[in-house]
């Protein structure tokens, strides 16, 4: 009996591990704005991208804002800008 709880207990810390394993996903890194740079995001419904849903601007060019909904349906965009010290 000893060794069948043993082998139970076993397979069971295998399973959530393997689980574990396959349901983590990789963090994404999010592109650095340049000197006279902003970065957008376009957000979509879905894999089409005809349907725009929200947008993420970030960077130097202008005020860093968002709205809408993020999606993991999306566009990256670099912008360069004009130097504001010309």
């Amino acid at each position: 009996m000893a060794k069948f709880l043993r082998n139970v207990l076993a397979a069971t810390a295998l399973a959530v591990a393997a689980g574990t394993v396959v349901a983590a996903t990789p963090a994404q890194a999010i592109p650095y704005p340049g000197t006279n740079e902003s970065i957008t995001y376009t957000y979509f419904s879905d894999s089409s991208k005809t349907v725009q849903v929200g947008m993420w601007v970030y960077g130097n060019c202008l005020e860093d804002f968002q709205y809408g909904q993020k999606t993991a349906y999306y566009t990256i965009t670099r912008t360069t800008c004009n130097d504001p010290s010309w």
